[in-house]
């Protein structure tokens, strides 16, 4: 009899585990920082071809050969402060 009510159980709790599953999204949302857009739009590397196919880690090359002699996480602090509402609104006020 207990062997019944454990299936049933099983049963149900799977049926409302995929009742109320939603896809996940990797998308940073408005108020994210513009490093946190950043962030999301290109991870996982090769997700974004045209602008960092590497992903952060390709960033992170990006502001090594860029900004040569300052710290990286200077400019991560500098555009992590920036929150401007969408990826392409961040890329606009970092160019």
């Amino acid at each position: 009899m207990w062997r019944i009510d454990l299936m049933v159980t099983v049963a149900l709790v799977i049926a409302l585990m995929m009742a109320v599953a939603v896809p996940a999204s990797a998308a940073a949302s408005g108020p994210a920082s513009c490093m946190g857009h950043e962030a999301s739009n290109i991870s996982p590397p090769g997700s974004c071809e045209e602008e960092f196919p590497g992903g952060m880690p390709g960033f992170g090359t990006f502001i090594r050969d860029n900004f040569p002699g300052i710290p990286s996480g200077a400019i991560y602090s500098q555009i992590a402060k920036l929150h401007e509402g969408s990826h392409e609104d961040c890329d606009e006020a970092t160019e």
